[in-house]
C-alpha cells in the first residue's frame, strides 16, 4: 500500500502556495512602485483677529492674519476689497485702477495655529504701511500671488476698520 498525499490535494496546495507567494511578491513590489502622497493644499485657512489704525487716525494700515489651517501660509498675496461694492479697494477709497489697489502679502511663514501683523500696501511697494479708510472690507486671495493654482480653502475674509 502507497502512503502520501492524493494528487488532487497535492496540485490544491501548491496552487495555494503559488497564489500566496504571488500576492506576498506584489505587496512587496507594490511598496517601491506607489507615488508618495503629494502636498496637501486643501487644509488652508486664516482669519483676520485685529486690525491696526494708522497714526493720523484716517484709516487702517495693517491686520493681524492667524493660520486656522492645517499647513503653513506663505507666499499668499491678498486683494482688499471694500464690503459694500466689492470693489478693489485704494488710499482714498474704492479704486479701479491697478496702481491704487490696497494688497496684503504674506511672503514670510504663518505657521499653523501663529498670529502675525500683515501690512496694508500697494502694488510695487509691498513692504511699506498703506491705510485704508475707515471702513469694511473683504480679504482675498488675489490672481496676482504667485501660489493661487496650488491653494485651495481660503475664503473671503470680513474685517472692519475703524
Amino acid at each position: 500500500m502507497q502512503k502520501g498525499v492524493s494528487p488532487v490535494v497535492a496540485v490544491t496546495v501548491l496552487i495555494m502556495m503559488a497564489v500566496l507567494a504571488s500576492v506576498a511578491v506584489w505587496y512587496w513590489v507594490s511598496a517601491y512602485t506607489t507615488k508618495p502622497p503629494g502636498p496637501d493644499t486643501t487644509q488652508k485657512g486664516y482669519v483676520v483677529v485685529d486690525v491696526y489704525r494708522n497714526a493720523s487716525n484716517t484709516g487702517c494700515n495693517a491686520v493681524d492674519v492667524k493660520n486656522t489651517g492645517g499647513l503653513p501660509l506663505n507666499n499668499i498675496v491678498f486683494e482688499v476689497r471694500d464690503y459694500a461694492s466689492g470693489r478693489p479697494a485704494g488710499a482714498n477709497g474704492t479704486d479701479a485702477s491697478a496702481t491704487t489697489q490696497a494688497f496684503v502679502n504674506i511672503t514670510s511663514e504663518i505657521a499653523s495655529g501663529f498670529t502675525m501683523v500683515e501690512n496694508i500696501s500697494f502694488p510695487g511697494n509691498f513692504t511699506n504701511r498703506t491705510s485704508v479708510p475707515f471702513g469694511t472690507y473683504l480679504l482675498r486671495v488675489s490672481a496676482r500671488s504667485p501660489s493661487t493654482t496650488q491653494i485651495t480653502g481660503l475664503t473671503d475674509q470680513l474685517f472692519t476698520c475703524s
